[in-house]
């Protein structure tokens, strides 16, 4: 069967084959700048990608009218290629969900998240949030706009008002996709590819869907209820799930195609902890952080002593400590080979972490896991002196033994990463790099197996659940691409700096205090795993929405444009485009 047509296509099969800039158009849309939501729905269903989002200059020449940095003009212009919406892998839009609830319009804003995001209210608790590093209000007023916040307040008002019914999905192609993995990233490979209208089924090793979500993600960040919920709204009724089944082994990729599927994308992620191979690594009490955090996850007894170690300086890292506490352990100390301020956790993060209790050993390696009788006594750590990178990107500390420590240490995790499945990559027959991951075309994900594409951690460079599902996007519009005899259509046009005429002057703002989000307190925190962020309401971030200065605007090149109304269609607002009469002689302004 044929593509379900896009919205313009109504107008494009009159014009045919004429090129955009020949096409004399009866009508041409109009922006009403002070009125746009910045909310990329216009941008992403132009079919001529004649629609770019326009990024204003915020004025901070006077030390007075705001608590940042003063900026001059230059640094102002510079910062006008930064954006919430470009800083976010999965392609929101930030501005408009947070204008959208400013309005009082939580369906609104709802259904502008579900249409980019299959689980919302997961990355509304756990994304790493770059979209808040890139906001303009914390690098020049005060502090970012709390868009993760809004992101979990309007899921979690979606759901408690019956909003999150059972996704549906066009079977309008009649082409067949494997999706090898249940976890964030095959979820979203699938969701997008069933949107397109291709039959999709999943395939999962385990009884049940989440991946590391379900594993190793602790309850006092992600509620259970919240990612079971979400990944039976995403499924809906059209996508097929097949548990208990191994990929690779039975069946095999050839058996696949054999059975009908036109194309498989790999999600399974990297399942397997590792540990440093130091001296003492195998004794009782040492474990990696995959199976300490499933054990927990699942049930089953996870020991931990008065003393525990982590071993790594990543989110992991801190999800282990802070779960360590919750386990029974009076001390739990954080070593890793970075210095303080070259981390890999985010800030916020390590913060959480120290504010539970968890101490941290910036800068220092362990050299072995001491024991009289097999079972973790003490850990021996050495001062690192600078980090280097071998051939294949791993990082070597170069340590001082002259300058030692040791600590008591009865239990010790380390969480220094996962590895692949390497003898079942083998077995699939797929081309390996050097790290032991996945050998994959930069621009499409492809595999060196014709039809079989990867996502995820598999694919390398997923650092979050964010850009794991980011990378599986991209996987689903190269199959897509690759069904449909064409090419990946990825390109949006490049964002712009507004004239002078839309310059934003922090004086003028509405005074706001920045929301506080409130958190359990620490001694109930320890005691449970229950989640740690109470939040705020949803008529408190509406409020707090007003913070944002609403930095973008879209703007239409008319060069580019056709006329064919599809940005006033989809509009969310409704009164911010008007399609007026081209001026004379066919020019635009």
């Amino acid at each position: 069967m044929a593509k379900k047509k896009p919205l313009w296509q109504d107008v494009a099969i009159a014009v045919a084959g004429e090129p955009a800039h020949a096409l004399k158009k009866s009508r041409s849309p109009r922006v009403a700048t002070d009125k746009c939501l910045n909310c990329g729905t216009c941008v992403t269903n132009c079919p001529t990608h004649a629609i770019r989002e326009m990024q204003r200059q915020i004025c901070r020449l006077c030390p007075d009218c705001a608590e940042g940095p003063i900026m001059f003009p230059r640094d102002m212009e510079s910062l006008t290629q930064r954006s919430c919406g470009a800083s976010c892998p999965l392609g929101h839009s930030p501005e408009g969900y947070l204008n959208l609830a400013a309005r009082n319009d939580p369906e609104g804003a709802w259904n502008l998240i579900a249409s980019v995001n299959p689980l919302p209210g997961v990355l509304g608790r756990i994304c790493s949030r770059p979209c808040e590093e890139a906001c303009k209000r914390g690098i020049l007023i005060d502090k970012p706009m709390y868009i993760r916040g809004m992101k979990r307040a309007i899921a979690d008002w979606a759901y408690e008002n019956g909003k999150s019914e059972r996704r549906s999905y066009p079977r309008c192609i009649d082409k067949r996709i494997a999706v090898v993995g249940g976890g964030p990233a095959g979820l979203t490979a699938a969701c997008d590819l069933a949107q397109m209208g291709y039959r999709v089924s999943i395939f999962e090793k385990t009884g049940g869907m989440g991946g590391m979500i379900r594993r190793a993600i602790p309850a006092f960040r992600l509620p259970d209820e919240v990612w079971r919920r979400e990944f039976e709204w995403a499924i809906g009724d059209d996508i097929d799930v097949k548990f208990g089944v191994s990929v690779g082994i039975s069946p095999t990729i050839e058996e696949l195609f054999d059975d009908g599927y036109r194309a498989v994308i790999l999600a399974m992620g990297a399942p397997n902890g590792k540990k440093l191979p130091i001296p003492g690594h195998t004794f009782k009490g040492v474990c990696d952080a995959l199976q300490y955090m499933s054990d927990v996850k699942y049930g089953i007894p996870a020991e931990t002593g008065e003393d525990t170690v982590v071993v790594g300086g990543g989110s992991v890292a801190t999800d282990v400590a802070r779960t360590a506490l919750r386990k029974g352990a009076r001390n739990v100390t954080m070593v890793c080979i970075e210095d303080e301020a070259h981390m890999p956790a985010l800030s916020w993060e390590i913060e959480e972490a120290i504010s539970e209790g968890v101490k941290v050993i910036p800068a220092y390696a362990p050299l072995s896991v001491n024991s009289k009788w097999m079972r973790a006594e003490s850990v021996t750590l050495a001062a690192v002196t600078r980090i280097e990178t071998t051939e294949t990107g791993e990082l070597r500390p170069v340590i001082d033994r002259a300058a030692t420590r040791e600590i008591p240490a009865q239990t010790v995790i380390f969480a220094v990463g996962q590895a692949t499945d390497r003898a079942l990559l083998d077995r699939m027959g797929l081309a390996r790099n050097a790290k032991g991951g996945i050998v994959t075309d930069e621009c499409t994900l492809a595999t060196s197996l014709r039809g079989v594409y990867a996502a995820g951690d598999l694919a390398g460079g997923a650092n979050s659940v964010v850009e794991a599902m980011a990378s599986a996007r991209k996987a689903a519009k190269a199959v897509d691409a690759f069904l449909m005899n064409g090419a990946p259509d990825d390109a949006l046009p490049a964002m712009g700096s507004a004239p002078l005429r839309e310059k934003i002057f922090p004086v003028r703002l509405e005074k706001l205090t920045p929301l506080k989000l409130k958190e359990i307190k620490r001694e109930e925190a320890l005691a449970s795993f229950d989640e740690v962020l109470i939040g705020a309401s949803l008529r408190e971030f509406e409020t707090d929405a007003r913070r944002c200065m609403k930095c973008g605007y879209i703007e239409v090149d008319h060069a580019l444009c056709v006329g064919c109304g599809t940005c006033k269609r989809v509009c969310p607002a409704g009164d911010v485009i008007t399609m007026c009469a081209p001026l004379s002689g066919g020019e635009e302004e």
